[in-house]
């Protein structure tokens, strides 16, 4: 892989445009079905960001229909006592997690007047928001042009693109700005979601699926005679 710190130099004669395309058409016919993407309310956006932190989907199914039915919004939310958020989240094996959900909910409640902030500053500001899920909450709940940076995205482009990556990678300001000028500005929530959906799907971080790949064709890192 080579080092290249320039963004621009990075995508410089890559076929953004054709990559856009392939994703978005591969996405629509193989993309995942979770409850949390059927909806652009900021809170169930926030709620399944959160919950979803460190989580495989499948865990959080049940625990994200099970905790709206009992919290539908902030004012609920707020109200709880630790008591009944413990209760669910104990049941699902995510016990450290109430207490930052419920403090979001009064600050929310308290300083917005209870409507999530749509702020890149304000969202992170809130307790248990990291960027990740700021920019997440801010691209599917609000269809901002913002690329979303995880492990399965980044690793992604870094092997779209032949540059190397690392765990702190998800942190970093070229990979970011790579991913931003890869994105489909039309579609930034679709774009994400096939991303996202990609990386799980096909480029996994172990035996991706080479012959599934409609990127092959001009994937950087491809060698069909020493695929990774």
């Amino acid at each position: 892989m080579r080092s290249i710190c320039n963004p621009q130099m990075v995508l410089e004669g890559f076929p953004v445009e054709i990559f856009r395309n392939d994703l978005l058409t591969w996405w629509h016919a193989s993309k995942r079905y979770f409850p949390w993407r059927e909806t652009t309310d900021p809170y169930k956006v926030l709620i399944a960001e959160i919950l979803l932190h460190r989580t495989k989907a499948e865990q959080v199914i049940p625990l994200y229909g099970m905790f709206l039915r009992h919290f539908p919004n902030v004012k609920t939310l707020a109200a709880s006592t630790p008591h009944d958020i413990q209760f669910l989240f104990y049941s699902a094996g995510l016990h450290w997690r109430w207490k930052y959900l419920h403090l979001m909910a009064i600050e929310i409640l308290t300083r917005f007047d209870g409507q999530i902030p749509d702020s890149y500053e304000d969202l992170t500001a809130l307790p248990g928001v990291s960027n990740y899920i700021a920019t997440a909450v801010r691209c599917f709940s609000l269809e901002q042009p913002e690329a979303v940076l995880d492990t399965n995205t980044v690793r992604l482009a870094s092997r779209l693109l032949d540059v190397p990556a690392k765990d702190s990678s998800r942190r970093s300001q070229l990979f970011r700005s790579i991913l931003q000028l890869l994105l489909d500005f039309k579609n930034p929530r679709e774009f994400n979601f096939a991303m996202i959906d990609f990386a799980a799907i096909v480029c996994c971080a172990k035996s991706p699926r080479h012959e599934k790949c409609p990127f092959r064709y001009y994937c950087r890192s491809y060698q069909p005679s020493n695929v990774r």
